[in-house]
C-alpha cells in the first residue's frame, strides 16, 4: 500500500508539472495543476508519516494542511467553468481562501516549534491519536471539499435533466469522480475522530486509486471535459434569445470566414472566448448561435475543421508523420487527435492513411 501511495504522489507531481508547462495555459489548466500539486503534498505527507521519515525531516510535518484546505476552493473554481461561460464570474473570491488562511494561522505556532517538539508530537499521535485541537483544524481543512461536492451536484441538478444524466457516460463519470472524492474525505473525517488504525493510509490508498483512475480516463477520453461542457451548454435553457438584434446569415458568413479563410482552428489555444471576440459576440451569444443554428458545439465545430485539414494534409503530404500533422492542425496531443479523428471519420488516422494509399 505504501508503495502505491508513493507512486501516486509522484504521478500527481508529474501531472502538476505537465499542466504548468503547457504553453498559453488557461486559468482552468493552472487550477488543475494546483489541484494535482496539493494532492501530491497530501500523499507525500502520508508516505513520510507511514515510513517514519518525519523523524529525519520533522519540519515538513503537517505543512500540507493549508494546501489541503485550498483544495475545496480550487475544485469549485475548476467546475465553475462548466456552469459560467463568462470568465469574470469564475474569479477566485477572497472568502474561498479563508479556510486555508485560518488553518495557516492556527498551525503557525506549531510550524515555528523545534524539531524535537514536532517529533514528540508525531510519535504521540501514532500512539494516542490526534488531539482535539488538531482534529478541529484538520476538519476545517476538509470541509471545503464537501462544499465543492455540494456545489457540483447542486448545479448539475439545476442545469442537467435526469434523462440526460442517465444517457451521458461523461456526466456520470464526473459525478462518480466527485462523489468518490467526497466519500474519501468522509472516510478521513471518520478515521480522524474515531482513532481508526491506519486511517491516513486508508484515505491515501483510495486517493491513489482515484489519481490512477483519472490518469486512465485522460488517456481513454482526452476530450472528456469538452464533452461535458458541450452537454451542459446544450442543456441550458435560454430564457430569451440573445441573438435578436443580429443577422444570422451575416453571423454564418463571419464564422465561415474565420474557419475557412483565416483558419483560426489551427491555433491550439482557441476557445469559446477567443472565437466570440473574433465574431464580436459574447460567449453566451456564440454558444446559442452554434448550438441552435449551426447545430454543433464549439468543440465539435473546431474538431470538424481540424480533421478536414488533417485529411487534406494526409492526401497532399504523405511524407509528414501523424504527430506532426496533429500539431499542425491544432490538436494539443496525439491521443486527443486520435480520439477526435475516430469519432468524426469512424477509423483511426493510421487506418485512414493506409486506405488512401490503396
Amino acid at each position: 500500500m505504501i508503495q502505491l501511495i508513493a507512486f501516486s504522489a509522484g504521478l500527481s507531481f508529474l501531472f502538476a508539472i505537465g499542466e504548468f508547462l503547457r504553453t498559453n495555459a488557461s486559468q482552468q489548466t493552472k487550477v488543475q495543476g494546483l489541484l494535482f500539486l496539493f494532492v501530491a503534498f497530501f500523499q507525500t505527507h502520508t508516505y513520510l508519516s507511514s515510513t517514519e521519515l518525519y523523524q529525519i525531516y520533522p519540519h515538513f510535518y503537517l505543512v500540507h494542511l493549508p494546501f489541503t484546505a485550498s483544495i475545496g476552493s480550487l475544485l469549485k473554481q475548476y467546475f465553475s467553468e462548466l456552469w459560467n461561460e463568462n470568465p469574470e464570474k469564475n474569479r477566485f473570491s477572497i472568502w474561498e481562501l479563508a479556510p486555508a488562511v485560518f488553518v495557516l494561522i492556527l498551525m503557525f505556532p506549531f510550524y515555528l516549534s523545534s524539531a524535537e517538539t514536532k517529533i514528540s508530537i508525531h510519535n504521540s499521535y501514532l500512539q494516542n491519536g490526534v488531539p482535539l485541537k488538531f482534529q478541529l483544524i484538520i476538519l476545517l481543512a476538509v470541509l471545503p471539499i464537501f462544499y465543492s461536492a455540494y456545489y457540483v451536484f447542486s448545479h448539475m441538478v439545476h442545469y442537467v435533466r435526469w434523462e440526460s444524466f442517465k444517457k451521458s457516460a461523461h456526466l456520470r463519470l464526473v459525478g462518480l469522480v466527485v462523489g468518490f472524492g467526497a466519500s474519501v474525505s468522509a472516510i478521513g473525517v471518520y478515521t480522524l475522530f474515531f482513532h481508526a488504525k491506519h486511517g491516513l493510509e486508508i484515505v491515501s490508498f483510495f486517493l491513489s486509486c482515484l489519481i490512477i483512475s483519472i490518469y486512465l480516463l485522460r488517456q481513454k477520453s482526452p476530450e472528456l471535459w469538452g464533452e461535458v461542457q458541450r452537454i451542459v451548454i446544450e442543456e441550458k435553457k435560454y430564457q430569451t434569445s440573445q441573438l435578436g438584434s443580429f443577422n444570422l446569415e451575416d453571423l454564418h458568413k463571419r464564422l465561415n470566414f474565420l474557419m475557412e479563410t483565416k483558419k483560426v482552428y489551427l491555433d491550439e489555444t482557441i476557445n469559446l472566448e477567443k472565437l466570440a471576440k473574433h465574431m464580436s459576440l459574447s460567449e453566451h451569444q456564440l454558444s446559442e448561435f452554434l448550438n441552435s443554428y449551426v447545430k454543433k458545439s464549439f468543440f465539435h465545430l473546431v474538431n470538424h475543421y481540424r480533421i478536414n485539414e488533417a485529411k487534406s494534409l494526409f492526401a497532399n503530404h504523405p511524407e509528414k508523420n501523424i504527430l506532426t500533422i496533429a500539431y499542425e492542425v491544432g490538436f494539443p496531443s496525439k491521443s486527443t487527435f486520435y480520439d477526435a479523428f475516430k469519432r468524426e471519420i469512424g477509423q483511426s488516422p493510421s487506418e485512414y492513411r493506409k486506405n488512401l494509399k490503396k
